[in-house]
């Protein structure tokens, strides 16, 4: 038997005794050692309802890392009992992207089905801290949204928003050699974890975004008007305001990336879209090249990443970790350890 975290409504998570899952010939089980608790996954717990990714009665929970403890027979040789490895969501069930909220990541054992290296499994070395290797999923949600804007090394990026995906995002952008990377927020907590990763930072409680932009990069005069000189915004912050300001300031021929879940429709200019030929797009989940140079940077970047894990619970006090990470004061990313 094993524990696992189910998820009942708002606010109401239990810790119950499951049977550990069956291994079929192409599957594989891995034993859970940590998992993160995503944005996602906080607005459903507080939400309470059953049909928003995670069912009620289901086990949840898609980042994870874990050792390799059982292999079923027609598995591939290159996997090996007690590989580390992190798991997509997205790929390790047959059932696909539709039920990858309900991927077990909170519970002590996970089966990936038709498993298989470089498309569900992805081995990182023992040598990164399992709550930093734990970041590989969101990591990965970070990094595609900041490369869909295909960033160059020179680039002016502003990446809106310093949550657990705004900050993996330019953790991901400064570990591919990007120099001029600028988070904003308005929680100065939150920006003294941005800057521990080599980011500038402004704050919009205390200067307007354009103001604080300027004095970073300068500007450039576009139609007779002084705007900051940003080739790529990142918007992970999700405020109708915020998005709203950017289209205010944007210079011609920027990209804008939204990785962010809006709840509300947000106004749009397409005179200004038309007019400064500005690309928008969107960005959702991630790709096996992702996966694989987040890799990377679990191995590189570790000592600044480590930062970013503010707390760790034991399973028995899921909840307790839910209601923090709900609370989000002195958070980045809360991390259950399945141990």
């Amino acid at each position: 038997m094993m524990k696992a975290a189910i998820y009942y409504g708002k606010n109401d998570i239990r810790v119950e005794e499951k049977s550990i899952p069956v291994v079929g010939p192409k599957d594989v089980l891995v034993r859970n050692l940590r998992g993160g608790i995503c944005g996602t996954d906080i607005n459903i717990v507080k939400v309470g309802a059953g049909n928003m990714g995670i069912s009620l009665g289901s086990e949840f929970g898609h980042e994870m890392v874990g050792d390799v403890v059982e292999i079923g027979s027609e598995v591939s040789s290159q996997i090996e009992i007690g590989m580390r490895v992190g798991i997509n969501p997205i790929t390790a069930k047959k059932v696909g992207r539709r039920k990858s909220l309900e991927c077990s990541g909170f519970s002590q054992y996970v089966l990936v089905e038709e498993a298989e290296l470089n498309h569900n499994l992805y081995v990182i070395d023992k040598s990164v801290p399992v709550e930093v290797a734990s970041l590989i999923e969101p990591m990965s949600v970070g990094r595609h949204g900041a490369f869909s804007a295909n960033p160059q090394p020179e680039d002016r990026i502003v990446v809106m928003g310093g949550g657990p995906i705004g900050l993996l995002a330019a953790a991901s952008l400064i570990a591919e050699g990007m120099k001029n990377v600028c988070v904003v927020d308005i929680d100065e907590w939150r920006l003294s974890k941005a800057a521990g990763l080599g980011a500038l930072t402004v704050n919009t409680a205390e200067t307007t975004l354009e103001e604080g932009l300027a004095e970073h990069f300068g500007t450039v005069n576009v139609y007779g008007i002084e705007v900051p000189d940003v080739d790529v915004f990142i918007d992970a912050a999700g405020a109708p305001v915020l998005f709203e300001n950017i289209m205010k300031i944007v210079k011609p021929k920027a990209r804008i990336s939204i990785i962010a879940v809006y709840k509300t429709e947000v106004p749009i200019s397409l005179q200004q879209v038309m007019s400064k030929e500005v690309q928008v797009k969107g960005s959702s989940g991630y790709t096996h090249e992702d996966f694989s140079k987040v890799v990377e940077h679990l191995t590189s970047f570790k000592s600044e990443l480590s930062t970013l894990i503010t707390q760790v619970y034991k399973l028995d006090d899921v909840q307790e970790a839910f209601n923090k990470a709900i609370d989000a004061k002195g958070t980045v990313k809360v991390v259950v350890d399945l141990t």
